[in-house]
């Protein structure tokens, strides 16, 4: 779950990289949703490399945990900061800086390992630990991730070694999300002493990472530096002693500088540039696993789209294969579910069994034009938000229009600056005159939940139409407060089932995330997970 804001952000900072580059791979070779072939790592590296440089697609704003909110800051202080539990690259939560153990459904007891040390040689405390977890909690800090700890009623050191959160009732979504960008622990007195400067190029960062902050100029990219005194250092053996981040937003010169060898590495899913890539001996393109959903936000209940009928003709009469082909050219999976199999993250094979179980979304104009006549709809009309300077929105907006006139259903389009795009996500008063808009979406952690729960719940952060079905909340809020995985997964998927009758949201395609670097490097973790985990702890050369 996300803090509004934070959403408003990252949606925009992802329909941006579409807007430059409409993501590519040979059509025809669209899957079917499934994680068949889609790697979660690459092999580990074996020689040592001085230092290389990572592309991310703007500068990075902010080191400060609390405040990272799109690929840039995350792609940074994942390699940086720890937390207290840790996702693996296939998406499963397992010990950190702690181990977890619950004395009852409403207690949390975090046990600090021994010898963890910040990047100063200062042990991490629990001190340590419960200020970073309550720094989300500071609304004069504005950090993103209040609503996370919604169901927290304390969090404090218990002992030296250990922090208790207490809670009003059971959530174990929580735990998930700890092991996420709201877990990031950093160092007390550290933060104190640097102010308002703590996170800025001034003030950089503090964390227990196996690397470490070195320095930051803006135009020249974050550089970070092996930490050769790291707590972990028996079992992590890093093989690269430098990486400098640099901002690459212009699609041309970051795919020749991958091919000069100027940057060594990258994360995307929508370059247009990726079969030129592929076809190159100095690149290696890995087909990661997507934890992200392409859809179409129904913003608006009180219009057309207020009955689900119109929004299930939409998207019987959408052309998912077209638009998979035309945006991200074939490198993303057709859809079932508003949620991907990248987020299955324990209990595979419960997920499995009811994704199967759900229909396909295969076009059907007939079905869908007789829908809209059942419900009265014939000749209403629709308006979505889009902006033409936006390639991926552009090319959805026009198919939907095109599914509308097929239907009988006339959607108009409202356009807006790429700049101005943030502003449904953002202000009412943007989303008063329009009925939908479009995003790339994903979760915290890799469970139905993480994203579901921020548009199906009706204080979700993203759920713009005060959409509330009863059953949904009730599969919902029974996953949130059961223990057993299992069970937990049968919840999400009679959640997922019933959501998807309803389409609060209209997914469009599974984007694939395509991980590029040098041909001399591998290590590097290929799923979605690098977002939230130390991707680079085994990078190396071949």
């Amino acid at each position: 779950m996300r803090a509004q804001s934070w959403r408003a952000s990252f949606a925009v900072g992802i329909v941006l990289i579409l807007a430059v580059s409409a993501c590519g791979r040979s059509a025809g070779t669209t899957n079917t949703g499934q994680t068949l072939g889609l790697a979660n790592t690459t092999p580990a590296g074996s020689k040592a490399v001085d230092s290389i440089v990572w592309g991310v697609y703007r500068e990075t704003n902010s080191l400060d945990p609390i405040y990272a909110f799109d690929y840039p800051e995350n792609t940074v202080l994942a390699v940086l900061c720890e937390q207290l539990l840790t996702q693996a690259p296939d998406g499963a939560i397992g010990p950190g800086l702690a181990t977890l153990t619950y004395p009852d459904p409403t207690t949390l007891v975090f046990d600090l390992k021994p010898g963890v040390t910040f990047w100063d040689g200062n042990p991490m405390t629990a001190d340590d630990v419960a200020y970073s977890l309550n720094r989300n909690t500071d609304a004069n800090l504005g950090g993103f991730y209040g609503q996370v700890f919604t169901n927290v009623t304390s969090i404090t050191a218990t002992s030296p070694t250990q922090v208790t959160i207490k809670l009003s009732k059971p959530d174990y979504w929580l735990p998930d999300e700890l092991a996420s960008t709201p877990g990031w622990i950093v160092e007390k007195a550290y933060v104190e002493s640097k102010g308002k400067d703590f996170g800025t190029p001034t003030g950089g960062t503090m964390c227990t990472g196996a690397y470490k902050f070195q320095s930051w100029q803006p135009g020249n990219g974050v550089v970070v530096v092996r930490n050769d005194n790291y707590w972990n250092k028996s079992k992590v053996k890093l093989l690269v002693r430098q990486i400098t981040f640099k901002g690459t937003p212009d699609e041309a010169s970051l795919t020749s500088a991958l091919q000069t060898g100027d940057v060594n590495g990258y994360y995307a899913f929508a370059l247009s540039t990726l079969d030129q890539l592929r076809a190159s001996k100095k690149v290696t393109v890995t087909d990661g696993s997507g934890w992200n959903v392409d859809a179409f936000i129904v913003s608006n209940f009180k219009g057309a789209l207020g009955d689900k009928r119109v929004r299930q003709a939409f998207s019987m009469s959408i052309d998912r294969k077209g638009m998979i082909d035309a945006i991200f050219k074939g490198a993303a999976g057709m859809p079932k579910a508003l949620t991907p199999p990248g987020t299955w993250g324990f209990s595979r094979s419960t997920f499995q069994a009811g994704y199967d179980a759900l229909p396909d979304l295969k076009q059907d104009i007939p079905s869908a034009k007789k829908l809209i006549q059942d419900a009265g709809m014939t000749g209403k009309s629709i308006t979505i938000g889009m902006s033409s300077e936006l390639t991926d929105v552009s090319l959805e907006a026009s198919a939907y229009q095109a599914a509308g006139q097929a239907i009988g259903i006339d959607v108009k389009l409202k356009s807006v600056s790429a700049a101005n795009y943030i502003n449904f996500f953002i202000d009412p008063n943007a989303r008063a005159d329009i009925d939908g808009f479009f995003t790339t979406n994903y979760g915290d952690y890799a469970d139905p939940a993480g994203l579901l729960a921020t548009l199906v719940l009706p204080d979700g952060s993203q759920n713009y139409s005060g959409y509330d079905n009863p059953q949904v909340d009730g599969y919902m809020n029974a996953a949130r407060s059961e223990a057993n995985l299992d069970k937990r997964a049968q919840d999400m998927v009679l959640a997922q089932k019933v959501s998807m009758d309803d389409l609060p949201w209209i997914p469009d395609a599974f984007p694939n995330n395509e991980l590029i670097t040098s041909s001399s490097l591998t290590g590097a973790v290929a799923s979605f997970a690098y977002m939230f985990a130390p991707w680079a702890n085994s990078l190396g050369g071949k």
